[in-house]
């Protein structure tokens, strides 16, 4: 692995920009640092700590991404809220982006650079002792324009009302690429998990046609199935796929394995 500045900060939101196929997958149960290891041998390019959805605390998300700056893995934090003592602690920790949910307005948006950038372009405080090490040699002005440029801001949408204000949000300078929550949104709409339906369809449309006048990307959330992911990236979403979480590994990995061990029983004792 290449050391200090002659790799790209954040790995991940390079390759979002270039448009490359992009695999990430989010952590919900695993609790070391092993996961990043994980990660990086089974060739994904990121991983989010579900802050959300799970509870893994800030130490521990903590640990896994600063590991991850060590690897060629992007490791980044999904926080409940835009609280922004919240998202400044997972920053000044070792995260390499935001995953924002549920962001209704350009207001919601301007919040989440507010709290995540530093000036002029946010209202971070600065601390000091910042872990990444692609830093290193760099202070002041320098140094906070480096990691303005390698932090990685996504904005969720999950509701119709986020949907309609797609434009105003990814219009936010700092706002690097909108992701659309499939399962919120589909719920939110009455017709959950209905990922081909017209409405559906109809409302990928219009995120997707926003973010191609801002000339940023449009991520698939929630949807894995290839008949199912297919219309979206022909509409033109970015080839960047959120395959699953952990747990969900776990559960199918162990249902592979006992069905391998009772088929082997069967075929020894049939």
């Amino acid at each position: 692995m290449a050391e200090g500045r002659n790799m790209p900060a954040n790995l991940l939101k390079e390759r979002l920009k270039s448009g490359e196929p992009t695999f990430v997958f989010s952590v919900r149960m695993s609790r070391t640092v092993n996961i990043v290891s994980l990660a990086q041998a089974t060739g994904y390019h990121g991983l989010y700590v579900d802050l959300q959805h799970s509870s893994i605390s800030i130490d521990t998300a903590a640990q896994i991404c600063t590991t991850a700056l060590h690897s060629e893995v992007t490791a980044f934090v999904r926080v409940p809220s835009l609280e922004p003592g919240l998202i400044s602690r997972v920053l000044d920790a070792g995260s390499q982006g935001i995953l924002a949910p549920d962001i209704r307005s350009a207001a919601d948006a301007k919040a989440l650079v507010k709290a995540a950038l530093i000036a002029p372009k946010g209202d971070r405080s600065v601390g000091g002792g910042i872990p990444n090490p692609r830093f290193r040699g760099l202070s002041g002005g320098a140094l906070a324009g480096a990691i303005n440029d390698a932090t990685l801001l996504i904005a969720m949408i999950e509701t119709e009302e986020g949907v309609a204000a797609a434009a105003d949000i990814i219009g936010v300078d700092g706002i690097d690429a909108i992701q659309i929550g499939s399962n919120d949104l589909t719920t939110s709409m009455g017709i959950p998990g209905q990922y081909k339906h017209e409405r559906v369809q109809e409302a990928y449309r219009k995120v997707i046609e926003a973010c191609k006048a801002a000339g940023k990307p449009l991520i698939i959330g929630g949807i894995r199935k290839s008949d199912e992911l297919e219309p979206y990236v022909r509409m033109g979403a970015a080839r960047c796929y959120f395959t699953g979480a952990d747990s969900v590994f776990m559960v199918e990995g162990a249902k592979m394995f006992l069905n391998e061990a009772k088929n082997a029983d069967a075929t020894i004792t049939g």
